[in-house]
């Protein structure tokens, strides 16, 4: 007889899995705290079947850009989610977008921030990430700011920050099956500008004067709108081109070409910049290679460079109009010299904008008066509180671009309007389309590296300006075969109008990079075309990539989302999320057509209906703590489905063949009959099972569980999921081969999979019959949320198919031939009405 956590299925065989267990009931009080708590401190061991099925393995990547497990030869398939929204702001004091600056003490406190508990406490942690691993996904895109490490000054890195993140890189490790990528976060440079990122300090290097701001709208913050529930919607990404924003990403990328005199410490300000962010990413990522070294290149899989870095004033050639790359125009929009002017303190009569369907409208004006606020710092007392040294030329208090003869102070004239239309150095006019390949190129370089000084191995992923094409390296050496190239995504009109319009969208690729003479032409109607125009566009940015760095570099889309607060948050009033699901599908069928690694955005543990992702009103978080116990979980029209994620048949291995095992112990495996290629699932329910299978075959007959308690704690897990039925689906997770059709139907519940076997397989094992197989399955994430055990069936053309179950996970083993060409396969749910002895009727 054959061990019992083997099932042998003619010649082939494959294992359970791990089902290792403890009595759950003592682990889960009823108390939620101390079920978290406990979540934390002792691991429930039936949890280690999720470990081992996706197991972190140092990746490689081949030819076709797709990641590899090199020891099975397996293509590796990421899925994940942007990993904590709350980390772009300090812990403490705890901040908000929208906390007053007396309350955080915004501007005073600044330098003595502290990070430490973020993304949340040691004892939520593990909550949080078997949520996601639930969910189906096996990376997350983990987020910390440049702020996060430097905030006391340029050079001081807060050790206790960097303590606190390898041990929440531990637990993750300690889960196991999620890799890891680290995300230097930044929205419009600093949360001092409207965003998140960069340190106070950085912004008093460039002679700023940040308190100023709200007064000349330098930047226009939501800590210091006065009435923060009414912030303009979206108006945040606005700063990139008011004048302080705007101002530190010239200086970043662009100062020593345009700003020779800004000195600093014996350094242009743009390598001072450069240096300081470089630097604290990489003391980053040299703390986990020294303290955590096992976590790096099995878990950590790298780093990204800058998120979504921005032009500044490059390419600019009418600093007296508002710049025709600068479509998003919302609520007051200064041009260029205006923005300076305010920053002088002189008022301006600004224009006002709003977005429409068919591009931005101006809607009138606004006088805006500094009332003799200065956005620049007028006495030393930074550069000595921060031991600045200035060039002597670098006079405090004054415009700096009026100091490089841009425009005079006092007169207001502009006297340079196509000041950075053409390269100084050069004398050639630029387009803003050269950025990623120049500006861009030369931090890359620093970047890399730096970082290879680190480590040599680990992943860097490339992220140039959102939505343009990605700098030309291919074959150069600043790629190598351990790079990666980031891809972000938005669809425009659901992110500005916070709408999914059935009728009719943009093609945001294409406006944004002036494919159409007028926005109107643009305009895609019908949902399924707008499903299509989506799918088409991810597949455009994946060519780009391939084109301008190399088809055999790996590409993933590290951001996409779509918001929850749509249409005036009427779901959290009636509870019908059916917008938010189909914008979602859309964006995830769009992915999975493409077969496009992807981290969405995004998960916020704070998450509420009321301040969404308390930040600038974002509301993009796929959980909710609002959400908890509400009907949006399961089903966005029906009642919350409890039993869509009911253990009931807790470890029971079926598919391919029909396995049955007995209520009270799995030792009684048998195979019930055989269905050839159409495989159906059939289980047997049980309430308890008092004798389980460890990973090494021996059982715990002590052992006990009470799936009314196991339930208990999947529901605590999975509560607070929003559009469950959108954001978790289907996907082969590791492939003997290339998948070349990858759909899931939400509304028909089916999943349709194609690959090809050609070329696939590292390792294989010749039978008696010289037929060829891998010694690894295919493997495809099943959830149960859409394929409930025991109501599914299985159709494939090549091959058997065994399922892995248990309370926590739900996957698909497929043992297939290779370089056999193409094979496919269908997985759908019986009819509602089919009784149990359906199961036993092949055809």
């Amino acid at each position: 007889m054959p061990p019992a956590n083997r099932i042998h299925i003619g010649e082939s065989s494959s294992t359970l899995g791990d089902i290792n267990t403890i009595p759950l009931d003592s682990l889960y009080p009823d108390n939620m705290a101390s079920r978290i708590n406990n979540m934390h401190t002792t691991k429930p061991q039936s949890l280690n079947l999720m470990k081992k099925l996706f197991e972190t393995k140092p990746l490689t990547s081949d030819k076709y850009g797709f990641f590899v497990q090199p020891d099975t030869g397996r293509r590796v398939t990421l899925q994940g989610i942007n990993m904590d929204a709350s980390s772009k702001l300090p812990k403490i004091p705890l901040t908000t977008s929208y906390s007053s600056p007396d309350d955080c003490h915004f501007w005073d406190k600044a330098d003595d921030v502290s990070f430490v508990g973020r993304p949340f406490s040691l004892d939520e942690a593990r909550e949080h990430f078997l949520r996601i691993k639930l969910w189906g996904y096996n990376t997350i895109r983990y987020i910390i700011t440049w702020e996060a490490i430097e905030h006391k000054g340029p050079g001081i890195y807060d050790t206790e920050f960097l303590d606190y993140s390898a041990k929440i890189l531990k637990i993750i490790e300690d889960i196991g099956g999620l890799y890891v990528f680290i995300d230097p976060h930044q929205d419009v440079w600093s949360r001092f500008t409207g965003g998140s990122g960069a340190p106070l300090w950085t912004l008093y290097a460039a002679g700023f004067e940040p308190r100023s701001f709200p007064y000349n709208q330098a930047a226009f913050l939501h800590n210091t709108y006065p009435d923060p529930e009414n912030y303009p919607k979206m108006v945040w990404p606005s700063n990139y081109g008011r004048l302080a924003a705007q101002t530190m990403f010239t200086m970043f990328f662009l100062g020593k070409k345009y700003l020779p005199n800004c000195i600093i410490n014996g350094k242009n300000i743009q390598d001072y910049l450069q240096e300081h962010f470089i630097n604290a990413i990489a003391c980053f990522m040299q703390y986990v290679k020294d303290n955590v070294p096992e976590l790096l290149n099995t878990v950590v899989l790298g780093v990204e460079t800058m998120n979504e870095p921005n032009a500044g004033h490059y390419a600019i050639a009418d600093l007296n109009a508002i710049p025709p790359t600068m479509r998003l125009r919302v609520d007051t929009t200064p041009t260029p010299i205006q923005s300076m002017r305010l920053g002088m303190g002189i008022p301006q009569e600004v224009e006002t904008w709003k977005i429409t369907m068919f591009g931005p409208k101006k809607s009138g004006t606004r006088y805006i008066d500094p009332e003799g606020h200065l956005a620049w710092v007028t006495s030393d007392y930074a550069d000595k509180k921060y031991g600045f040294i200035r060039d002597p030329n670098w006079k405090l208090g004054t415009c700096i671009f009026a100091q490089n003869g841009i425009w005079d102070t006092e007169s207001g004239e502009l006297l340079k309007s196509n000041f950075f239309e053409n390269d100084p150095i050069t004398g050639e006019k630029l387009s803003h389309s050269q950025f990623n390949d120049n500006e861009f190129v030369y931090h890359w370089s620093k970047f890399r590296e730096k970082m290879r000084q680190v480590d040599s191995k680990m992943y860097l992923i490339l992220q140039g300006q959102v939505m343009a094409i990605p700098p030309s390296l291919k074959g150069t050496s600043l790629i190598d075969e351990r790079t990666v190239s980031a891809i972000h995504y938005y669809d425009g009109a659901s992110l500005m109008f916070k709408t999914w319009n059935r009728k009719f969208n943009v093609d945001t690729l294409g406006v944004l990079r002036g494919k159409y003479a007028n926005p109107i032409f643009g305009i895609v109607f019908g949902e399924n075309n707008i499903r299509k125009s989506i799918r088409s566009q991810f597949a455009q940015l994946r060519e780009d990539s391939a084109v301008a760095l190399g088809e055999e570099i790996p590409a993933i889309v590290t951001e996409t989302g779509m918001p929850f607060d749509m249409d005036d948050k009427i779901a959290y009033k009636n509870n019908d999320y059916s917008s938010q699901e189909s914008a979602n599908d859309a964006l995830k069928y769009a992915l999975e057509s493409n077969s496009l690694n992807s981290t969405y955005w995004c998960y916020d543990h704070d998450n509420s209906h009321r301040w969404g992702d308390r930040w600038n009103l974002e509301d993009f978080s796929l959980f909710s703590k609002d959400d908890i116990s509400s009907k949006s979980y399961f089903d966005s029209s029906s009642a919350l489905d409890k039993q869509s994620m009911k253990p009931s048949e807790y470890g029971t291995s079926t598919v391919g063949d029909i396995v049955e095992f007995d209520a009270d112990t799995l030792n009684s495996l048998s195979i019930a009959g055989t269905s050839g290629n159409k495989s159906k699932v059939k289980s047997i329910a049980n309430t308890k099972i008092r004798e389980l299978v460890d990973s090494e075959g021996e059982t715990e007959t002590d052992s006990e569980i009470d799936t009314g308690s196991v339930d208990k704690t999947l529901g605590d897990l999975m509560s607070g999921t929003r559009i469950a039925k959108a954001i978790i689906r289907p996907f082969p997770v590791l492939i003997n081969g290339t998948v070349k059709f990858c759909e899931f139907s939400i509304k028909d519940t089916k999943f349709y999979l194609t690959i090809d076997t050609t070329d696939s397989g590292k390792l294989i094992k010749v039978k008696p019959d010289s037929k060829k197989e891998p010694v690894e399955p295919t493997i495809i994430f099943i959830p149960e949320i859409h394929f409930k055990a025991g109501s599914f069936a299985v159709d494939v053309d090549e091959g058997q198919t065994v399922l892995k179950h248990n309370a926590h996970a739900q996957y698909l083993e497929w043992f297939h031939e290779i370089n056999c060409g193409e094979i496919s396969m269908t997985i759908y749910n019986y009819p509602q009405d089919s009784d149990s002895e359906s199961c036993n009727n092949f055809c």
